[in-house]
């Protein structure tokens, strides 16, 4: 029986570790490797240049690759649940593969595909290799439903086995044995589309920041496993002026498209860290950039409403306010508060910001200042932020809101304090705001206080040049702050906690909230301070 497959690229954008392309492989007379420009997709309004550029930039590092191996890359215009049927009469398809994607809408799309290549008599192979563990397991473990906390996570994962290790690239031998004919047409067919063909307009597009594909991936690892000299000591690096700023050895958008195997990091770490320490047995927090995505996508994988508030069992209900002026504010940069404005502008030009940059605006928008819904912020990520997935950046936002999995509402993150502690001399918002350039350190972060001798020297009159601050952050806060507690006060039952830790948990934050507003020492920048010499958190995150 002649064997023709098709793989059918999705997020997993590589030739190493991938067990669904190398089952395709496995005994097949041809294969063609597929990627569809699924409209649901590529159609969307809310996903950005950035975005769009590092994507076709990672199908042509990957079509680069394949013609290496004598084939080329496939890319179909359409909707997989159209374009499917031609390709699989055409090419007269006898095997399909394909990696597992364990989101609602790819689980019901790929349910779809699986039903239509049974009616054409297509044996489909699924495999996973986007997380690191089976996550219908892990929610197994947990009595059938996902851990909703990390520590309960972390408790689970460290009873599975270890994830199961990555397998080799795809070689020269292996494409040799089921080699596909090229058309000399096949760039007129299937090419990869340009921004401009897809609508963009790139004049005075600056380069890059993040360059897209498997082989920057693979570069950027050996980087980042050299810079882990801290593994031997475990130590965690301090954040500082430069984390801020796109790094070379960053890997989380290369995670997200799947360029670079989750399972590939996960054993780098373990090994090197094995190495330096001479242990057998790593610590989970080693693995906590992994550890976090594998959390939220095991609290998505049953929820199809985790991207909203309405309809989702594990969040919060909160009264936010309508307000589509302070919105686009916020998502523009125009806030008047240059911390939050100069994070902004570095993720709108470069599609990335540092995590802790990411609770800063996020807390400003939410709970701190604005009391907008996460929602609103989330969608503003999806467009922007090149490692944002659907349930990574919904977990996110409604972790940092305090709609579910942190219930900790009183640690506000001041948006002067925050950042002038991160980077004293303001270098950053200099960076980002260059229109504050002149202004000396000690208003960098507050330029509205500086006097108008110093505002017209710097070349900057707040509320002329650069808007004044949109809200006053100590009395917005304090109100937000009160308006959480009374929103959880009415909680009869959180259903982000388990039965038994709701009620003592619900006392003690109360407890502490009222604590605070017991105090006069609610004030800017001192939220955290204040929260320190309270009890130990009692979440550990």
């Amino acid at each position: 029986m002649v064997v023709n497959s098709v793989h059918w690229f999705r997020k997993g954008l590589r030739l190493h570790d991938n067990p669904a392309l190398q089952e395709a492989l496995n005994g097949a007379d041809t294969v063609r490797c597929v990627y569809i420009l699924d409209p649901w997709f590529a159609g969307a309004a809310n996903v950005g240049i950035n975005r769009w550029r590092f994507l076709l930039e990672a199908l042509e590092d990957l079509d680069s690759s394949l013609k290496k191996l004598n084939s080329r890359l496939f890319v179909v215009r359409g909707q997989p649940t159209d374009v499917f049927p031609r390709l699989l009469k055409e090419w007269k398809v006898t095997r399909l593969t394909f990696e597992y994607d364990p989101e609602p809408y790819g689980k019901e799309r790929d349910g779809a595909i699986i039903k239509m290549a049974q009616e054409f008599g297509v044996e489909t192979v699924v495999r996973n290799s986007h997380t690191l563990y089976n996550l219908d397991r892990i929610i197994e473990m947990n009595n059938n439903s996902p851990p909703l906390t990390f520590k309960r996570f972390q408790t689970i994962v460290s009873r599975l086995e270890l994830p199961r290790r990555p397998l080799p690239p795809i070689t020269q031998q292996q494409m040799d044995k089921c080699r596909t004919k090229i058309a000399d047409n096949h760039d007129q067919l299937y090419s990869i589309p340009s921004l401009e063909e897809l609508g963009f307009r790139t004049e005075g597009l600056p380069p890059a920041i993040w360059q897209g594909g498997e082989s920057e991936a693979l570069d950027r690892l050996n980087k980042h496993l050299d810079k882990k000299v801290w593994v031997a000591n475990f130590e965690h690096p301090r954040v500082n002026t430069c984390s801020l700023y796109a790094s070379p050895t960053g890997l989380s958008p290369f995670l997200r498209f799947g360029c670079l195997s989750c399972r590939v990091l996960y054993y780098n770490l373990r090994e090197l860290y094995m190495k330096l320490r001479k242990r057998c047995s790593p610590p989970l927090s080693l693995f906590g950039q992994l550890l976090w995505r594998e959390f939220f996508y095991t609290a998505a994988t049953n929820n199809p409403n985790f991207d909203r508030m309405d309809g989702n069992p594990i969040c919060v209900q909160i009264p936010w306010d309508q307000n589509p002026e302070a919105l686009a504010k916020w998502a523009e940069g125009r806030t008047g508060f240059p911390w939050i404005d100069a994070i902004m502008t570095q993720l709108r030009q470069e599609g990335w910001i540092h995590h802790l940059a990411r609770h800063a605006v996020a807390c400003f928008l939410t709970r701190g200042d604005l009391w907008i819904s996460w929602e609103s912020g989330m969608k503003v990520f999806e467009e922007l932020l090149l490692d944002a997935d659907w349930s990574v950046n919904a977990g996110s936002w409604m972790w940092l809101s305090c709609s579910a999995f942190f219930q900790q509402f009183f640690h506000c993150y001041c948006p002067v304090g925050f950042g002038r502690r991160t980077d004293p001399s303001g270098d950053y918002i200099r960076r980002y705001i260059p229109i504050l350039k002149d202004y000396p350190n000690r208003y960098i972060y507050e330029p509205w206080n500086a006097p108008e001798s110093v505002q017209k020297s710097a070349n900057c009159v707040v509320g002329v040049d650069y808007p004044k601050p949109m809200i006053n952050h100590a009395e917005g806060s304090r109100l937000n702050i009160e308006r959480m507690k009374q929103v959880y006060q009415q909680l009869s039952h959180y259903r982000g906690l388990s039965k038994s830790d709701n009620t003592d948990l619900i006392k003690l934050l109360l407890m502490r909230g009222n604590a605070l507003f017991s105090t006069e020492r609610v004030k800017c920048g001192n939220i955290r301070t204040c929260m320190k010499k309270k009890k130990k958190n009692l979440t550990s995150y």
